[in-house]
């Protein structure tokens, strides 16, 4: 328990992190920028958060902590720390950690958005606009973890930093020709690119 407080807190100090909150406010507030001064105010969060995180999320939420697990791989730290502890629990540690890194990367932006677009133009529908938010943690949890699965498959230290981002971009591909709209992977974090609706069985998805 003391190693996953330890791991959690450094969550917040690893400079990728930073990056990745960075990268994600320059994506919301220039899409925010460009509908504000186009006088666009009507559904100022969702239109804002629709328009550019969505095809970009996944390595926003990969990138946190994925490169600091392969640079561990690398100086051999995993393997001492597996040693120390029992080796289902660091890896389940891990993955409870990287999974809450890419939700953090992608919930404290659109957090700071949505602050913000209240006081500019108060939603209609406040508890729709509180689900997006919830989407983002879902999505950024789901994708922190697939990227510390890749971390086993590969000796590569990007790998599981871009791999996230290209197997999103294959479905967002081939799923509308395989006709799994359903599953079409921007609603899974902005259902407002196809007019979707948030349920459970999106949450889920």
């Amino acid at each position: 328990m003391k190693f996953f407080y330890t791991d959690l807190k450094r969550i917040f100090t690893e400079p990728s992190f930073c990056i990745s909150i960075i990268l994600d406010l320059i994506l919301l507030f220039g899409a925010f920028a460009f509908y504000i001064l186009n006088g666009s105010t009507e559904k100022l969060f969702i239109s804002a958060q629709s328009a550019a995180l969505p095809f970009a999320a996944p390595v926003l939420a990969a990138m946190p902590y994925s490169v600091m697990i392969m640079q561990e791989k690398e100086t051999r730290f995993s393997t001492l720390m597996t040693i120390k502890l029992r080796k289902g629990g660091y890896q389940f540690t891990r993955l409870l950690t990287s999974g809450i890194s890419g939700a953090a990367a992608l919930f404290i932006p659109e957090l700071i958005l949505w602050v913000t677009c209240f006081f500019v133009q108060p939603p209609d529908d406040l508890s729709y606009t509180l689900k997006y938010l919830m989407l983002s943690l879902s999505f950024g949890f789901g994708y922190g973890a697939i990227s510390y699965g890749l971390t086993f498959v590969n000796r590569q230290r990007y790998v599981p930093l871009v791999m996230p981002q290209v197997i999103y971009l294959l479905c967002i591909y081939a799923f509308p020709h395989l006709k799994l709209d359903k599953f079409y992977p921007p609603l899974d974090i902005s259902p407002a690119v196809f007019g979707g609706e948030i349920t459970a069985e999106r949450l889920m998805i």
